[in-house]
């Protein structure tokens, strides 16, 4: 996206001299164009400049301009020999001008304390929201009840979430990170279930802003709690009746309330939601060899799927579509241990070359780097 296409209500505005002979206009251009990771650094030119790169103005309209970039991924990674130990990595994809390696591996660097708290093998990535990861570690010591982080992987960021008081000990549940646009407010929205007793699904959801929960309603049929996907303002969840029937519903974060998905038509022998490339698409079938899935090219549109197919030879069942790789690029990650990219055009696939990568490789999400802090959105009600 380019300059122009923010309105002058979305432009940040400098209030003090950023650069002397350099107009302030040109100078901001500049800044916004520049990587997150950059931004942090310029931050401690000056107070002026501090004030500008932290202005939540210019960090939303940074997070316009960049969203379109090529994203990055966030996983778990655990060592395959004893003492097992595990880590979260970030891998960032490179340029085509770099034929040696597809992705750089960074180990992300986060305090003692939350590392202990995700230490378990419980823990779970579950999910990206303008460059928020959220992260549920579970605690078997006190009946599976959720310890979440919300972490900007880019700024080092984070804050701990107070557990729901909606949501009794020892129940499924699962996360899903989004963001209320017209509240500007991220929230987060769980789903549980107290399996094999109630047939019912419980929707709780937290804001960020507020630092408070509530519960929406008990749903009469079963939300898949790990296919929770973001998308156009909604969270989309897989639900199915005891008959075994699908379908898909969308949370709307702004009004609060369920929405009914159109879906493909057809039998499906498999079914899971992704984000590919901004675009709901769901997998409908998994074979030895064959993995089927459509893409809403318009979302909301029924008529809209369309299939692809990706031969996998060799991959079994243990393979899961990751993200989307530029236009036609789809990457796999096979068996937890290594990356594939299958082109969808010629139907081609190769491993990805990825230096320092190994063992097992869990929860892989993408995520887009941003300057949203965590910490600014929930200041009215964290201790400090």
């Amino acid at each position: 996206m380019s300059l122009k296409k923010l309105n002058q209500s979305q432009m940040p505005v400098a209030k003090a001299a950023l650069a002397p002979n350099i107009p302030q206009e040109l100078t901001v251009d500049i800044l916004l164009r520049l990587p997150a990771k950059s931004i942090g650094k310029f931050r401690c030119v000056s107070k002026p400049w501090r004030s500008l790169l932290s202005d939540p103005l210019f960090i939303t309209a940074h997070l316009t301009l960049h969203l379109h970039y090529p994203q990055k991924l966030i996983f778990f990674s655990s060592s395959p020999v004893p003492p097992s130990s595990r880590s979260i990595y970030t891998l960032t994809f490179t340029t085509a001008d770099n034929p040696g390696s597809d992705a750089v591996l960074q180990k992300l660097t986060l305090s003692e304390n939350i590392l202990e708290n995700l230490s378990s093998k419980y823990a779970s990535i579950v999910g990206s929201c303008n460059g928020l990861v959220l992260v549920l570690g579970f605690r078997m010591e006190i009946g599976f009840r959720d310890t979440m982080y919300l972490i900007n992987p880019t700024t080092m960021e984070f804050v701990k979430l107070p557990a729901s008081p909606l949501v009794r000990e020892a129940v499924r549940i699962g996360g899903v990170l989004g963001y209320d646009s017209s509240n500007d407010d991220y929230k987060i929205v769980t789903v549980s279930c107290d399996e094999p007793t109630s047939n019912e699904t419980s929707v709780d959801v937290f804001s960020l802003r507020s630092g408070s929960w509530k519960r929406i309603k008990s749903l009469p049929y079963h939300l898949d709690f790990r296919s929770g996907v973001f998308l156009n303002g909604a969270i989309h969840w897989l639900a199915y009746t005891d008959s075994g029937d699908h379908s898909v519903i969308a949370f709307d974060l702004t009004c609060e309330k369920f929405n009914p998905v159109p879906i493909p038509r057809g039998e499906f022998a498999s079914f899971k939601l992704v984000d590919l490339g901004g675009c709901l698409a769901m997998v409908v079938k998994q074979t030895f060899h064959q993995i089927d899935f459509c893409i809403m090219q318009e979302y909301g549109i029924g008529e809209s799927w369309t299939k692809f197919s990706v031969t996998t030879p060799n991959y079994f069942f243990f393979n899961e579509v990751v993200c989307l790789l530029g236009d036609d690029n789809v990457v796999l990650n096979v068996k937890e241990q290594k990356l594939v990219v299958h082109n969808l055009t010629e139907n081609t696939r190769r491993d990805m070359v990825v230096a320092g990568i190994g063992g097992q490789l869990r929860d892989l999400i993408g995520f887009s780097e941003s300057l949203v802090s965590p910490i600014y959105y929930c200041q009215n009600w964290r201790a400090t």
